[in-house]
């Protein structure tokens, strides 16, 4: 397992052995697929943990870097994001995907021409994913350039409309304020995994930005009527009943002023 055995995040907590159930076998297909389905629960830290167990079994694994560099990005942490994609790339040279996600870590950056570089390069790779597209959206988008829709949609069709691809689309355009686009791929995306609360929160995200404030409440009350401890939904309701109180508290400030 060598050099993946002991890694940390800034300060986050190591890997750690988990108990092994009797007769079950976890190896890195296992911690691969535990690691997808905390992404898709915007587990961010724990998937991560998942991507890094699964090297520690096969530095191989394509799959598992690229899950890795995402989750850095998801948390912010793109110096750390760039520094894995690279070592990556030491090892899997010119793969698309990882080539790709460090094309959305530039864009995040705010480097868009940088984030046209890299998905330039991941473009002239064989066999194309639908991630190679959804990053190739994003950096046109990021760059102002034409086409970033057709390239979205070409990667939710590649992934043969999967609801995490449509809610990755979603997200996409929420991040460059796109509101309208953004509601409607997270409306898909809701319908087809209405028992998703991931989807149920970006959907209330994106009717907060729209100015539907109640129907936003409602979609985070939804999402934790599925998951109460889902940590997403509970900040922004918290945010929400905090920015109601406010607003009902300088409302009365401003008639106390105006009697005086």
């Amino acid at each position: 397992m060598g050099r993946f055995s002991n890694l940390e995040f800034d300060g986050r907590e190591p890997l750690r052995q988990e108990p092994r159930q009797t007769g079950e076998i976890r190896d890195e297909t296992y911690y691969l697929k535990s690691a997808d389905q905390e992404y898709r629960q915007a587990n961010y830290d724990r998937a991560l943990r998942f991507y890094s167990r699964a090297l520690e079994y096969n530095a191989n694994v394509q799959a598992a870097w690229v899950g890795q560099v995402q989750m850095l990005t998801e948390l912010g942490e793109y110096k750390e994001a760039k520094l894995w994609a690279d070592k990556a790339l030491e090892l899997h040279r010119d793969n698309a995907d990882l080539l790709s996600v460090k094309s959305v870590v530039w864009a995040r950056q705010g480097d868009p021409l940088k984030a046209i570089e890299f998905s330039d390069a991941a473009l002239a790779q064989r066999g194309l994913s639908p991630l190679v597209w959804l990053a190739r959206g994003e950096a046109l988008m990021a760059a102002r350039q034409a086409n970033d829709e057709h390239c979205l949609e070409k990667a939710a069709s590649e992934s043969k409309q999967d609801w995490f691809m449509q809610l990755r689309i979603a997200r996409v355009f929420y991040a460059y304020r796109q509101f309208a686009q953004a509601m409607t791929w997270i409306s898909k995306a809701a319908q087809q995994e209405p028992g998703a609360p991931f989807a149920l929160h970006v959907l209330g995200d994106c009717q907060l930005a729209l100015g539907f404030a109640s129907s936003a409440e409602h979609s985070y009350r939804q999402a934790l009527s599925i998951h109460r401890d889902f940590a997403l939904s509970r900040g922004a309701l918290d945010a929400l009943e905090g920015r109601g109180f406010l607003g009902r508290l300088w409302t009365g400030v401003r008639g106390l002023l105006r009697r005086r």
